[in-house]
């Protein structure tokens, strides 16, 4: 029998932020995680950090990413200060491309719907037309079906992977136990107290997160939560390594440090598959092409395919358990960008039940109709 204040089911992202915020303020965490990444987001997603576009008829949506973007700087060099860890965070603003004058009209429409529900109408986006977006990017010819582009000085990217080994090198630090190879089989809740078993042993906790990606379906039904989430697919291309070409990223393409051009990123229905097809692979890369046709020059040297994890409204979810209380569900497709305040608010709301101002927003309930 094993013994901690707080499980955590899960060891992306999201689960090893929340346990290491929560390992900060003194509570005894015990991290399990299956470890092999079978659907693993943390390990398969594109490295964005990223503010434009969300919160579309959620305002606080809209104001909880740009909070989570306001400290991502200061929060990556405390990382890196503590753990030795590079994590290439950047945040030098970044693009959403559109190809025709139709897509621009929409994404300018999609735009100013934001601007007119975040409170105050301060919402920091602009859109520009081919010339103004060629002028921040003159390494980079535009093809000729480029219309314009909207653009946030708020957006980044980062290397996820040190990302993750960063946050585990932290956990680990505060003491933590990281308890790989474990997938979690039950989760059950008597006297106030929680039995989480796996194949081989059985862990007692006063609370517990599922933070398990898609695995929250399940064990969360077994403390009274029924989550609607669902997996989506997207596949991603790597070029070979070439000069410093693309300072910002944009949603679909951007150049990691090592040189690689990242192309992306598709939206599939297809359950639980995580194979590439020659298909998808071809219209992103015809998109990269038509947005930067020096892209056409570079070798694709790998591509991947992994699962989102999507509630209905592709919004974050975070909501504790009536019937079970100390169970509590956190799921979001933005693991990334809302990494600082996962470490630094959440654990407040876990611990002492201090959410956030609007935090009800995020509830389970708004899928009640």
């Amino acid at each position: 029998m094993k013994t901690a204040d707080i499980v955590v089911v899960g060891g992306g992202i999201i689960g090893i932020s929340l346990a290491y915020g929560l390992a900060r303020q003194g509570a005894s965490v015990t991290v399990l995680d299956n470890a092999k990444g079978m659907y693993s987001a943390s390990r398969g997603n594109f490295g964005l950090v990223w503010v434009q576009g969300k919160g579309l008829g959620m305002p606080r949506y809209a104001e909880w990413t740009l909070e989570a973007a306001e400290k991502w700087h200061n929060f990556s060099q405390e990382l890196t200060e503590k753990t030795g860890n590079v994590i290439d965070y950047e945040q030098p603003g970044g693009f959403e491309v559109c190809l025709g004058e139709k897509e621009w009209s929409l994404r300018k429409s999609e735009l100013e719907q934001l601007r007119d529900e975040f409170p105050g109408g301060n919402y920091d986006n602009q859109m520009l037309d081919r010339k103004q977006m060629q002028e921040y990017i003159p390494e980079m010819p535009l093809g000729e079906n480029v219309t314009g582009a909207s653009y946030s000085p708020h957006d980044g990217h980062l290397n996820p992977l040190k990302l993750l080994t960063a946050l585990i090198t932290a956990l680990e630090e505060t003491g933590a136990a990281l308890d790989t190879d474990q997938q979690v089989e039950s989760v059950a809740y008597r006297k106030k107290c929680f039995e989480i078993k796996n194949a081989k042993d059985s862990y007692y906790a006063k609370k517990v997160v599922l933070a398990c990606g898609l695995g929250i379906k399940e064990l969360a039904q077994q403390v009274g939560l029924n989550i609607p989430i669902r997996p989506q697919r997207g596949q991603i291309l790597v070029t070979e390594r070439t000069k410093p070409l693309l300072k910002y990223p944009f949603v679909t393409i951007r150049q990691t440090h090592e040189g690689s051009f990242m192309l992306g990123a598709s939206h599939e229905e297809v359950g639980f598959d995580t194979e590439t097809t020659l298909d998808q692979m071809r219209n992103i890369a015809s998109h990269a092409v038509q947005t930067f046709p020096e892209l056409s020059r570079l070798q694709l040297v790998r591509c991947w395919g992994a699962l989102r994890i999507l509630t209905p409204d592709a919004k974050p979810l975070y909501v504790e358990s009536e019937t079970c209380p100390g169970a509590f569900v956190v799921t979001s497709h933005s693991g990334i960008t809302l990494t600082p305040l996962h470490v630094n608010l959440l654990p407040k709301w876990i611990l002492e039940g201090d959410a956030p101002g609007g935090f009800e927003q995020f509830h389970l309930k708004r899928f009640d109709a």
